[in-house]
């Protein structure tokens, strides 16, 4: 059977494709035998998170009103769904996959890249399939055909799946409760307004104040000291045109 190499991103199954003969399809590209793939091999691609966490309404409708008796929002079992907009991609990979005995993870070599590769994956619903890890962090022709010929397996993939989908978890129930719960309490002080907090956003929007915040105390400072010194001059400027004043008047007399 053709194996299913599985990309992150379009661009980066057109960089991969570039490294054999291929032929272009709705969705993926078919590539010709090779010795590296005597049968020939599919590459498709997601597009960033085919898959995502579920809205908290899914798991039950006392979540869908906002508000402050229904927190905390907290699934006995995280459940996901295919993204807004995504579902034909994520139709074309599931065919491809059911379809294939080996399935290659040539997303980015990082966390997130498993966890997408891994969403995908277990959302098909595929079982009993072979995977293979594709390890390499250039996009050279060289590269990536060195690459492909050095698969490993997925061993260390799957640590860093479960940590990203720890870290995705975490973040969703950062953003689901406490942005309700701050946005709730504002509204009863007269705040008519909807605050999203996240578990690095609202530090980022932090550190941004504390910045600004210096910066006007600088520009004050800055402000106070330009002022002294002007007026340092002109004390200096009268100072200097009095004893001018004074001097001209002895010669006078002289």
């Amino acid at each position: 059977m053709k194996p299913v190499i599985v990309a992150e991103k379009p661009s980066q199954a057109k960089a991969y494709a570039e490294a054999f003969k291929t032929t272009k399809r709705d969705g993926y590209m078919e590539v010709a035998p090779d010795p590296i793939f005597p049968e020939g091999a599919y590459i498709t691609w997601g597009i960033g998170h085919l898959v995502e966490l579920k809205e908290p309404k899914a798991y039950d409708p006392k979540w869908n009103r906002w508000s402050l008796a229904a927190l905390p929002i907290l699934p006995e079992r995280y459940q996901f769904q295919i993204a807004r907009g995504k579902a034909q991609q994520f139709g074309v990979i599931k065919k491809l996959i059911q379809q294939t005995d080996t399935v290659i993870n040539a997303c980015d070599v990082d966390r997130e890249g498993s966890n997408i590769f891994y969403s995908i994956y277990y959302h098909t619903g595929a079982k009993g399939k072979t995977i293979r890890r594709l390890w390499i962090n250039s996009l050279e022709v060289d590269e990536v055909r060195k690459g492909f010929q050095q698969l490993r397996d997925n061993r260390q993939d799957l640590l860093l799946y479960q940590e990203a989908k720890a870290r995705q978890i975490s973040d969703w129930l950062v953003g689901m409760n406490g942005s309700r719960l701050y946005s709730l309490l504002l509204q009863e002080k007269g705040i008519r307004e909807v605050f999203a907090i996240g578990r690095v956003q609202t530090p980022t929007v932090f550190l941004i104040y504390q910045r600004k915040k210096k910066l006007k105390l600088l520009c004050q400072s800055l402000s106070m000291k330009s002022k002294a010194f002007s007026k340092r001059k002109k004390e200096n400027t009268k100072a200097r045109q009095k004893s001018k004043q004074k001097n001209g008047k002895k010669r006078k007399r002289c």
